[in-house]
């Protein structure tokens, strides 16, 4: 019994004096997390902000950094909804066209955990479209299987949406019945082709549809109601 408890004590002293080692690492690392996490979102608004035809920005690249620095970039919830959440701030541009662009994220929950998304919403004459999207954060998902989310050329199978395509939700292929046609066909019926190249990982392409529909029904009914 004498032994027991000794063993438990010095187990208790070692877990007490990790812990708070890792607090004090912790609270050293953060402000250096908080920085690669903003650096990595400024990247993935302005990928977001290109004509995903052309490669060109659909604004004066140096508006760019000036909406963000103004509206600011430490990320706030701004609805919570049971198939997951919508972030901001929603940063607003003015494309040289003339149109209103708004970029904001959102995540839903995916194999391991939360798929973050950045996405751009383009306002034209018949409703938004989608413009682009950037997964940022995909790294509970399994190699090889969800975890492709992140290749450049499964991302693409994501965007441009017209509006026709976002207002009844979009849907990865295998949840609309595997229709035929090829990915730039089904996306103009809000339907995202993914099941040729993301075999078995139906869950994570999943994550980024339901969290861009919660960022269109947002945009939606809060903010152009």
């Amino acid at each position: 019994m004498k032994d027991i408890i000794k063993t438990g004590l010095i187990l208790m002293i070692f877990t007490a004096i990790s812990g708070l080692f890792l607090g004090f690492v912790y609270v050293g690392v953060k402000g250096k997390i908080q920085e690669a996490d903003n650096a990595a979102k400024l990247v993935a608004i302005k990928f977001v902000l290109k004509d995903p035809f052309t490669g060109d920005y659909l604004v004066d690249e140096e508006m760019i950094e000036e909406v963000v620095k103004k509206t600011g970039i430490d990320t706030i919830t701004l609805k919570e909804y049971k198939e997951g959440a919508v972030l901001g701030p929603i940063y607003k541009f003015k494309t040289k066209d003339g149109k209103s662009a708004y970029v904001l994220s959102g995540y839903a929950p995916g194999f391991g955990g939360n798929v973050t998304v950045v996405a751009c919403f383009l306002e034209t004459k018949n409703g938004l479209m989608l413009n682009s999207v950037r997964v940022i954060d995909y790294s509970q998902e399994t190699p090889g299987l969800g975890a492709k989310i992140g290749e450049e050329d499964i991302q693409k199978r994501f965007f441009p949406i017209p509006s026709e395509g976002l207002k009844d939700g979009l849907k990865v292929d295998k949840d609309a019945g595997l229709p035929k046609g090829t990915p730039d066909e089904l996306k103009q019926k809000g339907i995202v082709k993914v099941s040729d190249v993301m075999t078995g990982a139906t869950i994570t392409p999943r994550a980024v549809v339901t969290a861009l529909n919660l960022m269109y029904r947002y945009l939606t009914e809060e903010v152009l109601k």
